[in-house]
C-alpha cells in the first residue's frame, strides 16, 4: 500500500510557477497601496513600465507622453517599454539617429528617476511596409544597449517568413487585442476561436517567447449600432446604476442623456463590456502551454491597475502562471 502510494506521488506531475510581472501604464508613476500589497503578495519583482510613446509630428519622430516618477522604484526591476507607432517606420529611414535620440531620451528618465536598467523592450506592430526600418532601428539601437525585447503579435508567430522576426534576445507574445472592436457580441480582447488560428505557430517560431495576458477592460460605446468610441477601464461593475438598463450579461442601454466619466452618452446608445474572467486567463495558459515546445520565463500582466486587481481574486493570478 506504502508502495502504491510513492508511485502515485511520483508519477504526478508538478506544476512549477513562472514568475510574474506586471505592465506599467500610466503616465504618473505611482502605486497605490493596494497595487504595492498585491504585487507583494505575488512575489512580483519587475515592472515593465511604459517610458513613452513616439510618434510623427510634421514627419519628425517625437516622444510623447513621457512617464514622471512621483515615487521611488528601487524595490523592482525596471524595464522601460517604449511604444512606437508603426506610422513612424513607413516614413523614417534614419534609423541610427533616431536610436540615439531614444537611447538618450531613456537615459534622460533613467538618471531623473534614479533607475538603473538592464533590459529595454520595443512595443511596435511593425507591418510589411516598415519592417525594413523597424529591424534597422532595433540593429542601430544594439549598438548602444545590447539587451533588447520586442513585442510580437499573434499574426507575426503565424507569418515570419513574411513578417520577418526581430533581432532581439527575446519577445513577449501580446496574447490579447485578437479581434475587430465592434457592435457585435464578439470580445475584441480576447477570443478562443481566434487565437486557436494562430497558436499551433509557437511550435516553430525560433525567437524565445514570454507571455503577456490581459486584466484590462473598457466599455465599447455605441450608438445606431456604430462604434463611436471606447471607455477605458470599464467594467460591469460601473454600470450598476439608474443610468443603464442591463441587456444582457456584458450589454446595457442607456436609459436618459448623461455625462458618464467624462463622455456624452445619448438616450439608447449602448455599452458593451469587454473583459477577460479568470477562467479564461486559464484556459489561455492551457492553450500556450499545449501549443509551446519551451516554458516561458515570465508571464507579464497588462496592465496593473488597483481596479484592474481588485476584478480578479489573488488566488487566480497565482494559479495562471503554473505550468
Amino acid at each position: 500500500m506504502l508502495f502504491s502510494v510513492i508511485l502515485v506521488l511520483s508519477c504526478t506531475k508538478k506544476t512549477e510557477p513562472i514568475p510574474l510581472s506586471f505592465y506599467y501604464w500610466k503616465t504618473n508613476f505611482q502605486l497605490t497601496e493596494t497595487e504595492k500589497q498585491y504585487l507583494n503578495d505575488l512575489d512580483v519583482a519587475k515592472l515593465y513600465i511604459r517610458y513613452f510613446d513616439i510618434s510623427l509630428k510634421d514627419s519628425i519622430a517625437i516622444p510623447v507622453a513621457p512617464v514622471v516618477f512621483n515615487q521611488n522604484v528601487e524595490a523592482y526591476e525596471v524595464v522601460p517599454v517604449v511604444y512606437i507607432k508603426n506610422e513612424v517606420f513607413l516614413q523614417n529611414g534614419a534609423a541610427d539617429s533616431l536610436a540615439v535620440k531614444v537611447y538618450n531620451y531613456i537615459q534622460q528618465i533613467n538618471k531623473s528617476a534614479n533607475v538603473s536598467v538592464d533590459e529595454i523592450q520595443f512595443d511596435c506592430d511593425w507591418s510589411l511596409k516598415s519592417k525594413h526600418n523597424y529591424f534597422q532601428f532595433l540593429e542601430e539601437f544594439k549598438k548602444l544597449h545590447p539587451n533588447l525585447s520586442a513585442t510580437i503579435r499573434l499574426h507575426q508567430i503565424k507569418y515570419p517568413d513574411k513578417t520577418g522576426i526581430p533581432d532581439v534576445d527575446k519577445g513577449v507574445l501580446m496574447y490579447y487585442n485578437m479581434g475587430v472592436i465592434s457592435s457585435g457580441d464578439n470580445n475584441s480582447i480576447y477570443d478562443r476561436s481566434v487565437a486557436q488560428r494562430y497558436i499551433k505557430s509557437l511550435q516553430n517560431y525560433s525567437l524565445p517567447l514570454n507571455m503577456a495576458l490581459p486584466v484590462f477592460s473598457w466599455g465599447v460605446h455605441i450608438r445606431g449600432n456604430q462604434v463611436t468610441n471606447l471607455i477605458s477601464g470599464l467594467r460591469v461593475a460601473d454600470l450598476n446604476g439608474d443610468l443603464f438598463e442591463k441587456i444582457n450579461e456584458n450589454r446595457y442601454k442607456v436609459v436618459e442623456d448623461v455625462v458618464f466619466k467624462g463622455r456624452y452618452l445619448a438616450k439608447n446608445d449602448e455599452i458593451k463590456v469587454e473583459a477577460v474572467s479568470a477562467e479564461q486567463l486559464k484556459e489561455m495558459m492551457h492553450d500556450i502551454k499545449k501549443n509551446s515546445k519551451h516554458k516561458p520565463n515570465e508571464i507579464i500582466l497588462y496592465d496593473l491597475n488597483e481596479n484592474n486587481l481588485k476584478a480578479y481574486e489573488k488566488e487566480d493570478f497565482k494559479t495562471v502562471n503554473h505550468w
